[in-house]
């Protein structure tokens, strides 16, 4: 039977730092809403930002509401912010790797129950004891603290023999500081290497922030050039991308068609490479790197410029091209000269065999007719000694 899974993710702050976002959220089950603290800067966030000195403690609080009048478990999990492949800040569990950089994971930090019984019809808050490192840093440490109804992975199938999983989750973010110094970024390039994404060719370019801070409003413009064969190009740019502190992702630059597997790519193509990487960061109308943002002038305080070689092998192209449905196959002609030289082969022998049936047929016929001479001359010798 065909097999359907639905995903449905209802995400109550997806973090572009620095823009307010609602306080507030709820399904037809239940509420969740932030109590923002005293001592948060902006109490128009949607979010909790807070400032606290080192091995200092606070509690937060959320509250959280049952609409339904059947008791509901909330299932809490809290993560330290990533930044995934397109370039978005992602404060909900993932799947990502944490970073080498990543000193003071969230998750150490916050003590909160894993799970929240909420009887029918209430309201009721829920205590995040917060600490603090005892260390001394400047910049933040980012995370989220997300909610989802328990038993939500329950799957329910239908007569059609569909399966439906529906996922509701919200994730409120969380930022800590310990003071107000502002901290430069950093941008590293790690690794250059061809893979896929959703069995496309790409070309992997992997970018690490390891600095306490968000690289906001990055313009990235990349380009990747043939050494071996110069009429190679692949480009790529994108101009609203963000970085969460002490993370890497890797960026995609396609090198196949990204879309139906009906529509024809070119082959990756073993040899050497030249990848050249222009990106800017934080926008402002006083910095000194200019970039075009849809045809316009930007200004940015940050740049960063990488250019370096890579190389794809036979056996990594040839891999990747295999499994890409939308490469256009080269022909194989090995197995068709294998067979051609089989059966060549075979004539050869053939003929040769007919050959030397034929010499030794023709040599049985002179050693025949020799015989029958010797026998005539002979019968002849005979005749006359009877005389």
């Amino acid at each position: 039977m065909k097999k359907l899974q639905l995903f449905l993710s209802a995400i109550f702050l997806t973090l572009s730092f620095g823009l307010a976002q609602t306080g507030y959220a709820r399904t037809d089950d239940y509420t969740v809403k932030p109590i923002i603290p005293e001592n948060q800067s902006n109490k128009d966030l949607g979010y909790f930002d807070i400032l606290l000195g080192a091995d200092e403690e606070q509690t937060l609080q959320v509250e959280l509401s049952n609409n339904t009048e059947q008791e509901i478990k909330i299932d809490v999990t809290l993560s330290s912010a990533v930044t995934n492949m397109t370039g978005l800040v992602v404060y909900e569990p993932t799947e990502i790797v944490a970073d080498s950089s990543l000193k003071y994971n969230l998750k150490d930090y916050v003590n909160t129950p894993k799970v929240v019984t909420l009887p029918p019809l209430t309201r009721q808050k829920l205590d995040l004891k917060v600490k603090m490192p005892n260390e001394a840093f400047d910049g933040q440490i980012a995370g989220g603290i997300t909610f989802s109804k328990e038993g939500q992975n329950d799957k329910e199938e239908d007569s059609e023999g569909i399966t439906v999983k529906n996922t509701y989750s919200y994730t409120i973010a969380l930022l800590m500081r310990q003071n107000d110094n502002e901290v430069s970024p950093d941008l590293k390039l790690k690794t250059v290497s061809p893979s896929q994404i959703n069995g496309r060719n790409v070309i992997n370019v992997n970018l690490q922030n390891p600095t306490m801070t968000y690289i906001n409003t990055m313009n990235v413009k990349a380009t990747i050039s043939g050494i071996s064969n110069t009429d190679i190009k692949y480009t790529y740019s994108n101009s609203m991308m963000q970085m969460a502190p002490n993370t890497s992702f890797d960026l995609p630059i396609p090198t196949s068609n990204q879309g139906a597997a009906t529509r024809v790519s070119e082959p990756l193509k073993p040899g050497k490479y030249r990848l050249q990487l222009v990106v800017n960061a934080r926008t402002d109308d006083q910095g000194k790197y200019e970039a075009q943002v849809d045809n316009k002038t930007a200004r940015y305080k940050y740049q960063w410029i990488f250019d370096q070689e890579f190389t794809i092998s036979d056996n990594q192209a040839q891999k990747l091209n295999d499994s890409d449905p939308t490469v256009k196959k080269e022909k194989d002609w090995t197995w068709r000269l294998f067979v051609i030289g089989i059966l060549l082969l075979v004539l050869f022998f053939i003929i040769l065999l007919w050959k030397r049936r034929k010499k030794s047929q023709k040599e049985e016929e002179e050693k025949q007719a020799l015989r029958e001479k010797i026998e005539a001359q002979e019968k002849i010798i005979d005749d006359l000694n009877k005389k």
